[in-house]
């Protein structure tokens, strides 16, 4: 059903790569779950949060936000393909 979405394109292939890294497999969501943990337990070189130091954080951060924004895209899509295919009925 994935191959289906990009196929059609509802999902991009950025999206699709990234959901099939992070999301698909146990070691992929494991190591996304450790590389989230140590990011957001790592101290700060840069006592002051500004200038250069904010945007380097920030910048890591995005990263982030843009593999949890793709997985959850790709979700909710694989989830929309679901319950339409539920209310269809099946070609003999």
């Amino acid at each position: 059903m994935l191959d289906d979405l990009l196929a059609a394109k509802r999902i991009s292939v950025e999206q699709y790569e990234v959901f099939v890294l992070f999301h698909v497999n146990e070691l992929g969501r494991k190591t996304l779950e450790r590389m989230t943990m140590a990011y957001f337990m790592e101290e700060p070189e840069n006592t002051e949060f500004k200038g250069t130091g904010f945007a380097f954080y920030d910048g890591r951060r995005s990263v982030f936000r843009d593999i949890y924004r793709a997985i959850n895209f790709v979700s909710k899509k694989l989830k929309e393909a679901e319950d339409d295919n539920l209310g269809r009925p099946k070609a003999e």
